[in-house]
Formats: C-alpha cells, structure tokens, sequence
C-alpha cells in the first residue's frame, strides 16, 4: 500500500464534500481506487473573484504507486501515517502539583485546565465571578436596555469568558497537539466536526452556550466544583510560594474568607484590571508588554461578500466573506491591521469597569446579519511604566464614556467624515445597541492612533474599494490584548517567583483567542502531575 497527500484539490462551490471524485479525476483513477481517503485541511480559496471554489489537503492510500507528473499530479506528494501524540511527549507528566488545585476564571484557559486535570485525577475547584452562560445573557440583553453596569456579569465576564460574545472563531497559526486536543474536546461536546479540519472554522455565541453547557456538566461529572459569583480578592505568598487565597461573594462584601491553597490556576482574561493591581502589591512578577488600540468599523455586508468574493457568488454556499488588511503606516514606524473580523455581526460595548467605555464584535453561528465589522488596530509599544499600558486603555475608554454622554452611547463617525477631521451631520444605521453619538475622533483619541488609522484607511480602500465610502467607525477597540504579563516559566507555566502560581490564557499575556487560551489550560495538564505523598 502507498500513502499520498494531495494539496489544493480544487471542488466546485456547489460540490463541497465531494472530494474523492475530484482526486480520481485529478489523478485520473477510479475512485474505488482511493483508500483510507481522510481531509486533512479545507478551506475557501476565493483568488479568483466570481469563482471561489473549496479547496483540500487530504492523505490517502493506493494500492499502486503513481508518479507526480504532469499538471493533473502538481499537488501530490508521498507521505506517511505518523503522528506525534501527546502521549508520547517526554513533558507530559513532569510538573509536580498537589492534589487539589484552585482555578481562577471559567473562560477557555480555566475551563480546559479543570477538565483536563479532571481527567487525569486532580481535585478541582473552579471559581467565576460572573454567572453562568444563561444568566450571564439575560444580564447582558438587561444592559442594552437599561445600561445598568455590572462588573461582574456583562460581555467581558462571566462563564465562557469574553470569547462567549465573540464571533467564536476557533483559526490559529499555532495548530499545535494541545490546539488539536482542543478542537476535538469541541467536538465531543457538540460542536460540528469540520472545526478540526477547516482552516478558519467558528462557532458563534449562540452554539458557544450549548458547548459551555454540556462542559460545565463534564465537569461537575468528573467532581469539579464551579462557584459562580465569587472574585478572587487576593492572595498570601509566604517565603516564595502560594498559601492561601481571599474569596468573595461578589453579591456580599462580608463574605470575604480565606483559605488554604497549594495550587493556583490564574486563568483570569485579558481584562482583569484588579487582579494584575493585587498581584504586583503582592510581589508576583509583571512586565509590560506591547499590545495594540484601535477603533471598531462596520460595512453594509453585501459591500464585503462583492469586493472578496466577486458578484452573483451565492453566499449561501460561502458563507459571508470576510476580510485580513494590513498595512504599514507612519513611515513604516507603525501600521493599522484588522483582527477579530465578524461577518454578518454585530457591534457590542464591552467594559470591565464603571465609567468607561470600549467596543467589541460578535456574530451567531449563521453569521447572516447585513452588516460586516471589524477591529483596525494599532500597535502600542510596551510603556517603561509597568501600568503604563493600562492607565493608557482607561484613558482612552473613560474619555470615550464621557464624549458619549456616560450612558454607553458610543462616539462615532463616517471614515470619509474622519479622514475631513470633521464631524458628521447624521450617521448611518449601525447595530450598536446603545446609541451612536456623532464625535470628531481626532478631538479626543490619540493623535498617532488616528495618524496611523487614517493611512490605514487609505490603503484598504485600494484593496476594499469602498472601504471608505461606505465605512462607519464606532469607537474605542482597545482590548485586543493585555498590555501585561504574568512573568512564567514557559516550561512549568509557573510563576517565575511564586511557587505554586500558574498563569495562563490571555490574562497571563501568553495567548490570544478563544482555541490558544483553550491550548495553555490542556498544556498545563499535560504536565502536571500528583506530587508524591
């Protein structure tokens, strides 16, 4: 038997999933010829505009050898069936931990680290301060319409974390074995199972709530315990190592209680402002770290799907079209991208503190929503100030809640009113829930932040044309990333001087999304072990 990789097989966009007669075709065989036929990656190759078609990697076996020769035979190549496993890594099992371990935060990184060290025998308490995912979406919807901010229940926190209301996009380019074991863990709790093999899979809020469901049942079935509603209000280190921890019913401030802990998990998010602020009092090691601000766009979707995929595609098919720009700006000392693109979405406030204000994009599993939007961000150098980073975010989203009237209503403007440095006379529809309130930007963000916007703009109109024309800024976006670290061992995922301490997932600084969060909690289980008695 010879085994072949095939990449780039092209199938028509009616014709997905039909890949095995597309590979007989190509390699001019019967596809009864074709064994053990398994996709490997598959994605939507849209270079050709007006026909985008499914493109496949996929492995197989012949029971004859055939040569690579001639155009039919370009993406063939030999191969074999090995594959590394976890189970084979020599890190597995070689960081010491005790029995019981404390996690801190219910969103990807917490959640995968509880049952991962579940499965492998750990106790586990996990503790959120938010509510569970069901809860946690009636507070929000309440807030859309009462704008009654609460800290603990709200787009940032709560079970499932801030990617719960997210586009729920699970692309990586770190496709690693604990990103696989994440993707397939997906799986096993409902999720379709193309997310393993597409190359830019999603979920959507709407079945990211059935997954976190059926995972908070794993876990109560494997014996973690979840407490909902209790914040982690600090810790004591003695002579270098994790010893006991304060928790607190957020609903009660005299609940405040300590109690013994050996083992640490900090999975908290990138927007945990009060945690970084304890930990430093603390003395556990922080450092300031380089992260990215921008403002949120939003584009008739329509507009998307003609300039990417090219006109009478049906999207049905395709789904809506998304878009990746990039550009260098300031004379190539800065630049603008998009992140977090969310086709057929909409636009969400997102804060994690009273009197402050930032935006966010999420969209639901059909992702068929008019409107397309998306983050442009600019790159922040790491401040000399270890909080530098952070007082810069507060500066800009408390600027941002006052400019909007301090009731969530968000400062907008037309990219075309932007580039004018004028205000608009009226703004077009938009889904942002809580108002628009027409703002010159250049007035109150950042001067280079706009500089470095406004060239962006300007070259995505090349590539997009009607990126301008057609395009709405609704602002701020500043939490992309956190502009701190929680200073680790990257092979014990340790504290590097709090013993006991493990920091993880975007909070820790060492990740970005929902899938490499995920990864870092079944990394840190992968390596830990019971400590000898």
């Amino acid at each position: 038997m010879f085994t072949y990789r095939y990449r780039e097989l092209s199938v028509a966009l009616s014709k997905k999933g039909e890949y095995r007669a597309a590979l007989a075709r190509e390699l001019r065989l019967h596809p009864e010829e074709i064994f053990n036929l398994q996709v490997e990656r598959f994605s939507l190759d849209s270079r050709r505009k007006g026909d985008p078609r499914w493109s496949y990697n996929v492995i197989f076996d012949l029971k004859r050898e055939v040569r690579a020769t001639g155009n039919h035979a370009k993406g063939l190549v030999a191969a074999t069936r090995d594959k590394e496993s976890l189970e084979t890594d020599p890190q597995k099992s070689t960081v010491a931990m005790p029995g019981h371990v404390d996690v801190i935060g219910a969103g990807p990184s917490g959640l995968w680290a509880a049952l991962h060290l579940l499965r492998k025998g750990f106790s586990v308490d996990l503790y959120e301060q938010g509510k569970c995912v069901e809860e946690r979406f009636r507070d929000i919807r309440r807030f859309f319409v009462d704008r009654k901010f609460n800290a603990y229940s709200n787009v940032l926190f709560g079970e499932g974390g801030a990617g719960a209301f997210s586009d729920g996009k699970l692309n990586t380019r770190t496709r690693n074995l604990f990103v696989e074991q994440v993707l397939h863990d997906m799986v096993d709790f409902g999720v379709d199972e193309s997310v393993v093999t597409f190359a830019k899979p999603h979920i959507g809020t709407d079945r990211l709530v059935l997954l976190l469901r059926k995972m908070r049942a794993e876990i109560a079935k494997l014996g973690g315990r979840i407490h909902f509603s209790t914040t982690l209000e600090d810790i004591e280190i003695k002579d270098g190592r994790i010893a006991a921890i304060q928790l607190r019913d957020v609903s009660a401030p005299s609940t405040a209680h300590w109690q013994p802990c050996e083992a640490l998990v900090l999975a908290v998010g990138h927007s945990a402002r009060s945690i970084y602020e304890m930990l430093h009092a603390r003395g556990a090691a922080l450092e300031s770290k380089a992260f990215a601000m921008g403002v949120r766009v939003e584009h008739p979707q329509q507009l998307i799907n003609m300039r990417q995929l090219g006109l009478n595609v049906d999207t049905k098919l395709t789904g809506s079209a998304e878009y990746f720009l990039a550009t260098p700006t300031l004379n190539k000392t800065s630049s603008a991208y998009s992140f977090c693109m969310c086709p057929g979405g909409v636009l969400v406030p997102c804060a994690s503190e009273p009197g402050t204000l930032a935006t966010n994009g999420m969209s639901y599993s059909r992702r068929n929503g008019p409107f397309a939007n998306g983050a442009i961000a600019v790159p922040i150098a790491a401040s000399e100030k270890l909080f530098g980073g952070l007082e810069f975010q507060r500066k800009i989203e408390s600027d941002a809640y006052a400019v909007g009237g301090k009731n969530y209503a968000a400062p907008a403007q037309s990219i075309k009113a932007f580039l004018a440095h004028r205000e608009d006379k009226s703004l077009p529809k938009s889904t942002y829930p809580c108002g628009l309130v027409q703002s010159n930007l250049w007035d109150w963000m950042n001067k280079t932040i706009c500089k470095s916007l406004a060239e962006g703009f300007q070259n995505f109109d090349k590539k997009i044309p009607g990126f301008i024309e057609e395009g709405l800024i609704v602002a701020p976006e500043t939490r992309t990333s956190s502009p701190l670290r929680m200073s680790r061992n990257n092979e014990t995922l340790e504290s590097v001087n709090t013993r006991g301490l493990f920091v993880l997932g975007e909070g820790a600084g060492y990740s970005g999304g929902i899938v490499t969060s995920a990864a870092d909690g079944v990394r840190l289980a992968h390596y830990a072990k019971k400590e000898s008695l």
